[in-house]
């Protein structure tokens, strides 16, 4: 099995070359596909940079091939031409809509359309609408055969990559702050919250399409939508401290054996074995406040931001991929 290609648009461009190479060879070999734009539309429409939906598409192209085909063959019995046409989309829209079936609406009337082509409706008998029904099919494997023998994606290998860029520049971070409050370094700046936030969301899309995917069972056994949920409040806390932290005097504040203890804390959660969420120590950070000339309130919102980003990276140190 080849590699996975980092580069999306690279990985998909691949995707579709081999399969349309591959479907303009078979229907080259097997002369019984008599129309080549059938397998090869197949493919354009079903190969997906979702692996899951390129199956879903698959199924969808399939249906609406036949239900074009059918109604089509029905209608043109009576009717040919653009009436032909026209009337045969009149009833299918009701009728997939009726069925449940409106994603195959777009297929069927471009195979509706299609069927135009043909010079006689007595060219469109039964054989005729097996016949491109097969066509598409042959198109559909191919797709879904190349997009999961050649450069299969994985959703959890994405969520655990986004996973462990998040930690670590949290611990990047922290190591930052931790060499400042001892005296080995300047205050270092909060990070940008663009990158955290990128990552962020592309692990909630990737939750989401694994929801609604077939394996949403694997999903909630394998803590996912919890972690999300623990980095969302992590994410929200951390931007917090941070711009609270930034906000409090760099000479003053890096003499404070409480906020390095606390920096401290905070690594253990991400990279040894967590411990409870502290309890409340206003009176310390009172004490702090008017032993070192700092602002109260400011002092006292980075101590509450300091228990829920304690308790979030404890519980996404629990719940850690394997």
């Amino acid at each position: 099995m080849a590699r996975p290609v980092p580069n999306l648009l690279l990985r998909n461009s691949l995707k579709w070359f081999v399969a349309v190479l591959i479907t303009a060879a078979i229907a080259s070999w097997f002369a019984r596909i008599q129309f080549l734009w059938y397998p090869l539309l197949a493919v354009v429409m079903v190969v997906d940079d979702n692996d899951d939906q390129t199956v879903q598409a698959a199924t969808v192209r399939i249906l609406g091939t036949v239900m074009g085909g059918l109604i089509t063959f029905l209608v043109h019995t009576v009717l040919s031409g653009w009436v032909g046409v026209l009337v045969s989309l009149l009833v299918m829209i009701p009728l997939l809509q009726m069925l449940g079936w409106q994603s195959a609406l777009s297929t069927a009337s471009l195979t509706a359309v299609m069927f135009l082509m043909i010079p006689s409706h007595t060219v469109l008998n039964w054989d005729y609408v097996f016949n491109r029904a097969l066509d598409t099919l042959v198109g559909c494997v191919v797709a879904i055969g190349v997009g999961s023998l050649f450069w299969p994606r994985s959703r959890y290998t994405e969520m655990k990559l986004a996973d462990g860029r998040l930690r670590l520049k949290l611990q990047q971070q922290l190591g930052r702050y931790a060499a400042w409050l001892t005296q080995d370094g300047p205050r270092p700046d909060p990070l940008d919250p663009a990158p955290l936030t990128a990552d962020l969301q592309r692990m909630e899309q990737l939750v989401a399409q694994e929801r609604q995917g077939p394996r949403h069972r694997q999903l909630r056994w394998s803590h996912w939508e919890q972690r999300l949920r623990l980095w969302q409040q992590a994410h929200f806390h951390w931007i917090a401290w941070e711009r609270v932290l930034a906000s409090l005097p760099a000479q003053q504040l890096g003499r404070a054996e409480l906020l390095r203890s606390a920096v401290a804390g905070l690594q253990q959660q991400l990279v040894a074995v967590p411990s409870p969420t502290p309890q409340r120590q206003s009176l310390l950070w009172l004490e702090l406040a008017g032993r070192l000339q700092l602002p109260l309130l400011p002092l006292l919102a980075l101590a509450e931001e300091l228990r829920p980003l304690h308790a979030c990276l404890g519980g996404l140190n629990r719940l850690a991929p394997q």
